[in-house]
């Protein structure tokens, strides 16, 4: 499986529990992309990690948004947050104690480690959701995040006028 299929999935199971699912979601907590942030009916918040091979789940531990993690800084980091990964490419034992480890087969979702609450605060609903509505619009009309829209037109226009020669350029 790869990211995309496990996320899709991940989405499906959070869909069919009647929370709000989003996939790469960007500067909602400290860390600078979630693969997926699910909105409970409690109105807490799950971050999920995809991870799909051991390399990028060891580059993992290197990161400094863990700090935020461990030091549970509320306004910064979600209720709980999960590992999500093919079956046993992660041991529970590996998992940091704060987070949760979820195994994701082609079917379905199995919980091998149950996260545990890293915090009680509930992050602005309104911000969330306003967030989850700007990816999932800019996705269905650019086909990719308003930023990345905007570096590939200015790709193209630089591709197209980096073929020019100065007689070829018509004049204002």
């Amino acid at each position: 499986m790869n990211t995309k299929e496990i996320q899709e999935l991940l989405c499906k199971e959070e869909v069919l529990k009647g929370n709000l699912p989003c996939e790469n979601v960007s500067n909602i907590f400290y860390c600078s992309e979630s693969d997926v942030v699910s909105i409970l009916k409690s109105g807490y918040t799950v971050e999920y990690e995809v991870k799909i091979s051991r390399s990028d789940f060891k580059a993992d531990a290197k990161k400094s948004k863990w700090k935020f993690y461990n030091a549970k800084v509320e306004k910064g980091i979600p209720n709980y947050f999960y590992y999500a990964c093919p079956e046993n490419l992660i041991n529970k034992n590996e998992v940091p104690s704060f987070a949760g480890l979820i195994y994701v087969y082609e079917n379905g979702c199995k919980i091998i480690k149950k996260a545990s609450i890293l915090h009680r605060y509930k992050h602005d609903l309104i911000k969330l959701l306003t967030k989850f509505c700007r990816v999932k619009s800019e996705r269905k009309y650019l086909g990719s995040c308003l930023l990345t829209y905007k570096n590939n037109k200015i790709k193209e226009r630089n591709t197209i006028f980096a073929f020019k020669t100065p007689a070829q350029y018509t004049p204002l």
